[in-house]
Order: C-alpha cells, then sequence, then structure tokens
C-alpha cells in the first residue's frame, strides 16, 4: 500500500445514484422517528394533521431562505468529494489486506506440517512466535461408500437392538420385581421376628462395630466384664427371612451347672438339666437358651472361685468338678455339663435335694447381681490407694451353713432324745421333755417383696432355741446360731432357769461355747448335778457343843456337784458313803450309746479302785467283781438304734451282777444306795 502515491485520483467506488436521496429512504425514516418522536406510541393522525397545518404557516415565511439554499446546493466542493472517497478507498483495501493475510497465515500453517521449510518463508513473524509449525494439518478422506440400501439395512439393525434392549430391560424389570417381591417377603418376616424379640422384652440395639446390623442383649447388666460382653449376639437373617443368632466368638454351645448329690453306694440323686433348643425353634427360645447359658457359665465360675475359699470346710475343686460336703455319708457334686450330649438320668430318691440346691445357687447368683446394682447406685466411697476388694460371691457358703445348722441340730437331737428316754425310764416325775422352737420371723418377712423374703431365708443366720425340762428346779436354754460372715460356724448359749436354781452355784453355766462337743458335755454334766441335787437335803446348822449324835442319815452336797455324801453315826466317827451320778457316752459292741450310772461306795471302798467305779466309762466294768457290804452300782443303758433302755448292776456284799428289763427307778437305786 505504502507504493501507491498519495495523489492518485483513482477511486474503485461507483459515482453516488442521483435518482434517490437516502434520507428519504424507509429504514431513515423510521429511525428519524424514533429519534425525534420517541416511537410510533406518540405519534397519531391528530397530531400529524395539527403538525403539518403549523409547518404550511411556516413554508411562506421560509421561501425566501430555501431559494438561497438551493443555490448553494447546486455548487458542491469537488476536491472535499473526492478526498471522502479515497479515504473510503484506502479502508476496503487495508481491509482487503488483512483477510488476504489471513488466508495466507491459515495456508501457511496448514502446510507446515508437510512442508515445514517452504511453510515458513510465508508464515508471519506474529504466527511463528504463537504458534510451533505443525500445529494445523489436513487430510484428504475417502468419499462414503454407504449406500442408501446400506443405510436402511442399518437402520432396520438398529431398530432390531433398539427391540432387543427394550425387551431385555423388560425382563429385568420383571426379574427385579419378582425379586423385590420375594426380598420383601424376606424383609417382612425377618422385621416381624425382630418385632417379637422386642415385645418380649429383649434389648435390641445397634451392634457397636456394625451400625447397620442389630443385635440382642440377653445377659445381665450386673454381672463381671467379661460376661456382660458376651451377652450381647448379632440377629442376622438367613436366606429364607428367619433370624439365627451369631455370638462371634463366644461359645454358642449350650450350658448347664449340674448338681448331684453322691453317698457311699453311689449316686442317689440329681438335679434336672434342661434339653437343648432345636435349630428350628424360635428365636426367643434361642435367646433364653443363650441367656441361660451364659448365666449358668458365669455361675460356674463364681463357684471356682469361692471354692478356692473354703478348703477348710471340705470343698474341693478337681478334674472340672466341685465337691461339697453335705452330710457325713453324703457328697454334693457340682459340674458344668453340654446339653448336647447330656442323657437324663432316671429318677431317684435325693433328686428334690439336687434340685432344691441348684434353685438356691441360681437364687444366689441373681441375688449378687442385685446387690452389685444396689453399691453402683449408692454414693462412691473416698478414693484411695488401695485397691477396692473382689471377695467371690457368697454361693456355696449359705449351703455350707446350713448343712452345718442341720448337723447341729442332728446331733442335739440325737443326744437329747436317749437322753430323755433314759431319764424317763428312771420313773423321774415329772417325766424330762425337750422343746425346741424357732424364732418366728413372718411379720418380718411379711413386710417385704416375696423375692427378697425368700433370698433373706437363705442367707440370714439360723437360729434355734431348746428347752430341756429336767426337774422342777432346773431347766436348762440352749440358743444356737448358725452364723454365714465371717465364718460358717454355730455358737451355742447355755443358760439355767430358774433363776433361784441352786444350779446356779453348783454347775454355772458357760455362756457362749462355739463348738458343739462342749455344750455336749456341760448338758450331760449339768443333767447328773440335777439328778444329784433332787436327792440332796438342803443343809441344817448343828447347834454350837452338839455332834449331831444320833440325827437322821441323809445324802448332802459336796463340792462336786455330782456325788451326795451320807454320813452315818456321830459326826467324825461314822462311816461316811458316798453317791456318784454321771452320764456319759459309750461304745459297745461297735454301737455307740448313752448310759446313766449311779454307783455308791463308803470311802477308800473297792469301787473306788476298780475298773467299775464311779469314774469309770466301761460299760460292763465290774461284771464278775464282788464288793462289800453297803457298796454298789446301777446303770441306765441306750444304745444307738435301739429303743428300749438296758438297766444293770449289782449291789451288796457278794452281790451278783444284774441285768435285764423292767429296770429299777432312780428312787429305788438310791433306796438301795441308802442300806447299810
Amino acid at each position: 500500500m505504502s507504493s501507491i502515491p498519495d495523489g492518485f485520483p483513482i477511486s474503485l467506488q461507483s459515482w453516488p445514484s442521483t435518482e434517490g436521496d437516502p434520507k428519504k429512504s424507509l429504514p431513515f425514516m423510521i429511525q428519524r422517528i424514533r429519534d425525534e418522536r420517541g416511537g410510533f406510541l406518540n405519534a397519531n393522525e391528530e397530531s400529524l394533521r395539527r403538525e403539518i397545518a403549523e409547518a404550511g404557516a411556516d413554508d411562506e415565511d421560509d421561501g425566501t431562505s430555501e431559494e438561497e439554499d438551493d443555490e448553494e446546493e447546486e455548487k458542491p466542493d469537488r476536491q472535499k468529494e473526492l478526498m471522502k472517497a479515497r479515504e473510503e478507498m484506502l479502508a476496503q483495501i487495508e481491509y482487503a489486506h488483512q483477510h488476504t493475510m489471513f488466508a495466507l497465515d491459515f495456508v501457511s500453517l496448514l502446510l507446515s506440517k508437510d512442508q515445514p521449510t517452504q511453510a515458513s518463508m510465508t508464515i508471519s513473524p506474529f504466527l511463528r512466535e504463537t504458534l510451533p509449525l505443525g500445529t494445523l494439518g489436513a487430510d484428504k478422506i475417502h468419499a462414503s461408500k454407504v449406500t442408501d440400501a446400506v443405510k436402511e439395512d442399518n437402520k432396520h439393525v438398529a431398530k432390531g437392538f433398539k427391540i432387543q434392549n427394550l425387551n431385555k430391560t423388560v425382563d429385568s424389570i420383571l426379574a427385579s420385581a419378582s425379586r423385590l417381591e420375594k426380598e420383601i417377603e424376606v424383609e417382612t418376616k425377618y422385621w416381624e421376628q425382630v418385632l417379637a424379640v422386642s415385645e418380649n422384652g429383649w434389648a435390641v440395639c445397634r451392634l457397636p462395630n456394625e451400625k447397620q446390623t442389630l443385635g440382642v442383649r440377653f445377659g445381665f447388666s450386673e454381672a463381671s466384664a467379661t460376661f456382660r460382653n458376651r451377652s450381647l449376639a448379632a440377629l442376622r437373617r438367613e436366606p429364607d427371612g428367619s433370624i439365627y443368632l451369631d455370638q462371634g466368638i463366644a461359645t454358642a454351645e449350650p450350658q448347664y451347672v449340674r448338681v448331684r448329690i453322691q453317698s457311699n453306694i453311689g449316686e442317689c440323686g440329681s438335679s434336672t438339666v434342661p434339653s437343648a433348643t432345636a435349630d428350628d425353634a424360635p428365636i426367643e427360645a434361642r435367646i433364653q437358651q443363650a441367656r441361660n447359658t451364659i448365666f449358668d457359665t458365669e455361675l460356674w465360675q463364681e463357684l471356682n472361685r469361692e471354692a478356692r475359699t473354703l478348703a477348710s470346710f471340705g470343698v474341693r475343686s478337681k478334674d472340672d468338678t466341685i465337691t461339697c460336703p453335705l452330710s457325713p455319708n453324703k457328697t454334693i457334686i457340682l459340674d458344668l455339663v453340654s446339653l448336647d450330649d447330656y442323657s437324663p438320668a432316671p429318677p431317684r430318691s435325693d433328686d428334690y435335694i439336687a434340685e432344691g440346691i441348684s434353685l438356691a445357687l441360681h437364687l444366689l447368683l441373681s441375688y449378687a447381681h442385685r446387690q452389685n446394682f444396689h453399691r453402683r447406685t449408692q454414693t462412691p466411697a473416698p478414693l484411695s490407694a488401695y485397691k477396692r476388694p473382689n471377695p467371690p460371691y457368697a454361693l456355696l457358703r449359705p449351703l455350707i451353713s446350713r448343712v452345718n445348722h442341720q448337723s447341729t441340730l442332728s446331733s442335739i437331737h440325737a443326744l437329747l432324745v436317749p437322753l430323755c428316754s433314759i431319764l424317763t425310764s428312771t420313773s423321774l416325775s415329772p417325766p424330762p421333755t425337750y422343746t425346741l422352737t424357732k424364732p418366728s420371723r413372718l411379720e418380718q418377712l411379711s413386710k417385704l417383696p416375696p423375692t427378697e423374703a425368700t433370698i433373706l431365708s437363705l442367707i440370714d443366720h439360723l437360729q434355734v432355741q431348746l428347752t430341756l425340762s429336767l426337774t422342777p428346779a432346773c431347766n436348762i436354754i440352749l440358743k444356737t446360731r448358725t452364723l454365714l460372715f465371717p465364718l460358717a460356724n454355730t455358737n451355742f448359749n447355755l443358760t439355767l432357769e430358774p433363776a433361784d436354781s441352786f444350779m446356779h452355784e453348783a454347775c454355772r453355766a458357760p455362756g457362749v461355747v462355739d463348738h458343739w462337743r462342749k455344750a455336749h458335755d456341760y448338758i450331760l454334766f449339768a443333767t447328773s448335778c440335777a439328778l444329784a441335787g433332787s436327792f440332796a437335803s438342803p443343809p441344817t446348822k448343828v447347834p454350837e457343843g452338839e455332834n449331831g449324835a444320833g440325827g437322821a442319815a441323809r445324802w448332802e452336797a459336796t463340792t462336786r456337784p455330782h456325788v451326795l455324801r451320807r454320813v452315818q453315826g456321830q459326826t467324825g466317827q461314822g462311816k461316811s458313803k458316798h453317791l456318784s451320778f454321771s452320764l456319759e457316752d459309750f461304745t459297745a459292741s461297735q454301737k455307740k450309746g448313752l448310759r446313766l450310772r449311779v454307783s455308791w461306795e463308803w470311802m477308800g471302798g473297792v469301787l473306788e479302785h476298780m475298773p467299775g467305779g464311779l469314774d469309770s466309762r466301761s460299760p460292763g466294768a465290774g461284771r464278775g467283781k464282788k464288793v462289800v457290804k453297803g457298796e454298789g452300782f446301777y446303770e441306765w443303758v441306750l444304745l444307738e438304734g435301739e429303743s428300749q433302755v438296758v438297766g444293770r448292776g449289782m449291789a451288796g456284799e457278794g452281790g451278783a451282777w444284774v441285768e435285764g428289763v423292767p429296770v429299777k427307778s432312780l428312787k429305788e437305786v438310791v433306796e438301795i444306795a441308802e442300806r447299810d
């Protein structure tokens, strides 16, 4: 463009047409109306007529001026028109040049992929810096060989594929509907069972580690941590919608603590062991079995813990069994058995004892759980550096306490029954008797709920009061109390009645003793003293200066309360005879028994030094021996297992041994002893 001179008078634009005025064209007029009147909305016929009338009046005034303007227009400026035309031509040439350069750059960039050297000669510097060579390329493609028949065939194929896919979609929808219907039935069955589990009182919750899985808590919140954590099982769904209980790593084998009673001749009793729940049983029954299993497993562990502390009471834990003495010839055997492998035993005589012990153990463990809850709800103890003790539950200890208590009662009856029989055979009046009373706690228990009253009857101390009426002037009161803590032992409280009885001085009661043998010996000794006291004459005061000559002989008490003394003749010159009463246990022919012995002799007599003397414990001692006149003995014997009291003895110089029934009365024997 720089090679064209500025004064070049050439123009490529045609001359303007004189046939029409651009200002009178329709677009110009529309634009003018918009500019002058603001659009066609403000222009109407009435306003236009008014403007035309006003314009006609002004035409006359402006006629002269228009003529002058026409003259000026007839003389245009030719040079200005040429300059304007030149500028327009240059602008059009510049526009064409730019488009040509763009086209050249496009073609050069397109050829730079195949002929980069030749294309780099024609490409513009700006494009070379902006885009690398070979950025744009072109390839020649072959013309399509798809005919109308092929297109039509493709349409049919596409239509077939659409129909096939639609059929597959319909089949998939139908299959999904069937599967959804079956899934709804399965889910309905599953949730009905879950709802039944919840309505039956079981706690349904989410599993801690599987939030999308439901579980049931069937254990006990107050159990130890080990069993509390194992008491949560998942309620998983079977393919048919039923529920199976997933207990995780915990064993699903049902177990139960069995109680057996074994005697010297073999097993004589067993507790009832429930049968295992079938696999197709309702989910509630399986949850119940899992709850019972976790409870009995905890019971077995607590029994083993407690058994280690009760070795002094004869409790032993060995070979997965725990043994505990029940009586001298019976033993309790505890073991944990599997319900799957258990076969029920035939009924036996002591099944009720085993069943009662099993029920008591389960009740005591439930009571221990309640005590844990009570301690947890109380105000905690102050913090201490010492670890709080965790003693084992008292499960076997109440049973041992009751066994000891029953053993004590059996020992009491074993002593007092033959004792009263022997004393009755001596024709005492009134006949000696004993009564056994238990403190009534009905009023206290009636204020408690039935469950607590039942537990209290198992764990509370046991107390019995026994009254032995020997003579009108002597009654022996024995109170037994068996404690549970700290030791399962029995205390015996011995007292005498009435308060003015001579026995308070002659044979003072020992008070509380901790062993039955001590109480046993005291009862026998006190009975001997009471019998001696019933024949003793009250002491009389001899006037000063008299020696008692010619006084009647009588039995007087001595320093030994079970021995009486009789002085015949003048005091200090007469003979002294002793009358002794003794009650003692003995054994004859491998049989145990009880013997009441009354013996009399002169001071320094034969009986004092012979095997059948005052303190002899041999039942047949003195048989075949000869005694002097005025000495002798008589005894009442009752052997274990027999109901008939046997009397035997001998008296007088050269007296023979006398044995048999009927026995002599105590009064008759004392009268024989009084003879010279």
